[in-house]
């Protein structure tokens, strides 16, 4: 059985034979990746390096001359340039993403994603779900040897956008605003997805890892990977990952349609498996309100009420082209999202120099620690305070030492 046009044949590695994939258009996308940072109201930087919140502010005393600038407050990055050319398009300004959970029996609609990346009047969602193959072979021949994912976890994130943009460029966004969520990309014909991971708890710099060599996501985005992506499982005990290129890979959806629209994430009903609408290529086809994609990420443009979601394949692209394998009659769409995930710890924060002492304050959520830091050269810190809370609220930090001249402070929080 010969895939159809479109479909991922004609990409071969380590020597292991061709295979199809997730469909995308073959060429690549030259537009600029949209900007995903943007620097909110209160001009506080709060991203999140290996697990673990962290909000910087900078606190120029009154009257001080030892730093000008039109704005006291810095932006400071740490990592390494793996990705610095992608990055730098980027750093304009900032904007958090965050996950919206509920029970898989009530609907997400777009007013229900708490935050947001990008800027526009338009708005469009991506969904993910980790789950565990049904077979990771296709007769005895073993085409995967990841790890199942810890758990089976669905999340969302949210788009705003003006204009002509494409799903890569929603992709590329959420992953540059989320530092929790990391990809492996082939970029041979696009933005072609073939790992998936996300921090759920600990702290450390995710990376994914075979029997040879190992490979860390300092920027989230990884088109350069070592492993076998068929082999690899996470570094991290705490991260959902799943990674497949001949093995069971990463399937992708869209509304029902493909025309946008819905303000409510697509419901895959009660059906466990989708209904094809394809029998000799198994191309075509939906799960209740999700439709299978018939192009790339590269290829697919955006509207308002568009959803792009990814699962993963129940099994290996069988060889033999039997119609009964899992892989062509088990695909299933993205599950609603979780509501296990809880938001960002740190939010609505604001700062301010009282009766000559520097305090915070910020909405925070329970399970996490939070920690007070201060310096005075972004290389050694001193812990102010610190707290745990039993539930969600208002925390308040006070620096009751005088401030000299100048000083960095950032809030940190870290998962138990």
């Amino acid at each position: 059985m010969k895939p159809k046009s479109g479909y991922r044949s004609d990409c071969t590695r380590r020597g292991r034979g061709k295979v199809p994939g997730q469909l995308l258009r073959k060429e690549k996308d030259e537009a600029s990746p949209t900007d995903c940072f943007r620097q909110d109201s209160l001009n506080a930087f709060i991203p999140r390096f290996a697990g673990v919140w962290r909000l910087f502010h900078f606190l120029k005393v009154p009257g001080s001359a030892l730093v000008s600038q039109p704005k006291p407050f810095r932006i400071f990055v740490r990592g390494t340039a793996l990705k610095d050319q992608f990055l730098k398009k980027n750093i304009g300004g900032l904007a958090l993403v965050c996950l919206f959970a509920t029970h898989n029996s009530i609907a997400v609609s777009l007013d229900d994603i708490q935050f947001w990346t990008g800027s526009g009047t338009n708005r469009a969602a991506l969904v993910i779900e980790w789950s565990s193959p049904e077979t990771f072979d296709v007769g005895n021949i073993v085409f995967s040897t990841v790890p199942a994912p810890i758990a089976s976890k669905t999340l969302v994130w949210g788009y705003r956008f003006n204009g002509t943009v494409s799903g890569a460029d929603m992709f590329q966004a959420v992953l540059v605003a989320d530092p929790a969520l990391y990809s492996v990309i082939d970029p041979t014909y696009g933005t072609y997805v073939v790992g998936l991971g996300y921090r759920l708890s600990g702290t450390g710099l995710s990376g994914i890892r075979d029997a040879i060599a190992t490979n860390y996501f300092n920027h989230r985005y990884l088109t350069n990977a070592t492993v076998d992506v068929d082999a690899a499982g996470p570094v991290l005990g705490g991260d959902v990952y799943w990674g497949g290129y001949f093995g069971p890979n990463w399937e992708m959806w869209v509304e029902k349609g493909g025309a946008g629209g819905f303000t409510n994430a697509p419901d895959r009903g009660t059906p466990s498996y989708w209904t094809s609408t394809d029998p000799d290529y198994f191309s075509t086809g939906f799960h209740g309100q999700w439709d299978l994609a018939s192009t790339g990420l590269d290829g697919m443009n955006l509207t308002e009420g568009s959803w792009v979601g990814f699962s993963v394949a129940a099994g290996s692209y069988p060889f033999d082209s039997d119609p009964a394998a899992p892989y062509f009659i088990h695909k299933h769409a993205p599950a609603l999202p979780d509501a296990g995930f809880t938001a960002a710890p740190v939010q609505i924060f604001s700062g301010q120099f009282l009766s000559g002492h520097w305090q915070c304050s910020f909405d925070c959520r329970t399970n996490w620690i939070f920690r007070l830091e201060r310096s005075s050269n972004f290389v050694s810190w001193t812990e102010i305070a610190n707290e745990t809370p039993v539930e969600n609220g208002r925390l308040v930090f006070q620096d009751t030492n005088p401030v000299v001249s100048a000083a960095f402070y950032r809030i940190r929080a870290d998962r138990p």
